[in-house]
């Protein structure tokens, strides 16, 4: 469509559009429907030779919205990949049948002769399913970089720095251009240098974020985010919940340069499942009672092994705080961690489907234990290595002091990579074993 006649168009009423574009659908036997918004048009086109080029399976029926008055936009994968394809040029249902299955043919493609460039930069790629790209992971001292290729070219989509919280990649940032990055040196060499204009863009509202913070700072709520102020403010501070109904409470913090969630979830009457959640699982996990609870930031504090405030320790839920420290500062002497022992963390992947991997940790025998965990596959993978069938994260100890550890991430080469970081001595006791004690 020429820039003129996208002018033309985008002064036509919607409904005009959707007159127009319901008229040749429906010429096409194809029913729509209003959305949800009372707006845009819906609908379901059922498919008689459309294959999933991952599974190799049937895809029998899509459903769709109509964007402008002559183009689709599946709403699900595969097909979502696809991006606008149009209808109008169509006389017969069969025949926008045949060009939805030309175009998954061209995409895929496409897509393995992207995945055999960037196998001769030494990489490992696989087809993500869903996206309907080749998709491979560049691990550097650094950073993680998730690379995503297809039709449209080669772009970073996500980076998991190494300490620090993972975030998606701006859509400003340009593709890779794989005919100048030759080698795999020169590849990581041009991400590693271009980190700073990956980040997206500050919201707008918001602060940018600084450097580090050395301190323990709560993240702001989404700006449609429902609040516990804005329900008092609403109904009343006085207002009570059913007994039993079902309570989920959320609030992030960040600490230097890492993100954390706190989760809060109702079981019975006053009692509540707390869990706080990092970029490698669980930090702490726990239930407790209301009225012993020191508050969310107290308890982010000193499960990350930071003094607590001293308001908190004077504060109601002290005695909670008190056994939250015991429990995650006073580790058993024979147990205690030493400078210089490498400890490992051993996990096995129950299922890495969608871009995400579920796992679970292993006991000191090989034995799944804990609950299972769910990450993102690039932020698990620059975590963990592969190493004798199954996966691990080796730390190494630099200190130990008040309770907590000084430990630096190794890689494959079980060279430190990245700053060092800081977790409380049980939580390491709670999740790694020494080296010595893993084999």
């Amino acid at each position: 469509m020429g820039e003129g006649e996208h002018t033309i168009i985008s002064k036509i009423p919607r409904e005009r559009l959707n007159q127009i574009a319901s008229r040749k659908l429906s010429a096409l036997g194809i029913p729509v429907r209003l959305g949800a918004d009372r707006e845009s048009l819906e609908g379901e086109l059922t498919l008689s030779r459309a294959i999933h080029p991952a599974t190799g399976q049937p895809i029998p029926r899509a459903r769709f919205a109509v964007v402008g008055h002559d183009h689709l936009r599946f709403l699900d994968a595969p097909l979502s990949a696809l991006g606008a394809v149009p209808f109008h040029e169509h006389e017969r249902a069969a025949q926008l049948d045949q060009a939805i299955t030309a175009r998954l043919q061209e995409r895929a493609a496409a897509v393995a002769d992207v995945a055999a460039r960037l196998r001769a930069l030494l990489l490992d790629p696989r087809l993500d399913a869903d996206r309907l790209s080749a998709r491979a992971v560049v691990k550097t001292p650094s950073h993680a970089f998730e690379l995503l290729g297809g039709p449209e070219g080669v772009r970073v989509s996500r980076v998991a720095p190494v300490g620090g919280a993972p975030f998606e990649v701006s859509p400003e940032f340009p593709p890779l251009d794989l005919g100048e990055l030759r080698t795999p040196s020169a590849l990581e060499l041009h991400l590693v240098g271009a980190v700073g204009r990956m980040a997206p863009a500050a919201r707008e509202g918001r602060p940018p974020a600084g450097p580090a913070a050395a301190g323990l700072e709560a993240t702001p709520a989404p700006r449609n985010a429902l609040t516990l102020a804005a329900l008092a403010e609403v109904f009343g501070a006085e207002s009570t919940l059913a007994p039993n109904a079902m309570v989920e409470l959320v609030q992030e913090f960040q600490h230097g340069g890492t993100r954390y969630r706190f989760v809060a979830t109702r079981e019975m009457g006053t009692q509540f499942k707390g869990r706080l959640i990092g970029p490698s699982g669980d930090v702490w996990s726990d239930r407790f009672e209301l009225a012993a609870f020191p508050g969310t930031r107290a308890l982010v504090a000193l499960a990350l092994g930071l003094p607590p405030e001293p308001a908190a320790a004077a504060s109601a839920g002290g005695a909670f705080t008190g056994r939250l420290a015991l429990d995650h500062g006073e580790v058993p002497g024979h147990l205690q961690p030493h400078p210089g022992e490498i400890w490992v963390m051993s996990v096995v992947v129950e299922d890495a489907r969608e871009g995400e991997v579920r796992y679970v940790g292993t006991d000191i025998d090989g034995r799944p234990y804990g609950a299972a965990r769910v990450l993102p596959r690039a932020d698990f993978e620059a975590v963990f290595s592969q190493e004798r069938g199954g996966w691990r994260l080796l730390v190494l100890v630099d200190q130990v002091q008040d309770g907590s550890v000084i430990y630096r991430q190794l890689d494959r080469g079980r060279q430190p990579i990245g700053a060092p970081r800081k977790m409380a001595a049980a939580i390491l006791v709670a999740n790694f074993v020494p080296e010595a004690a893993a084999y």
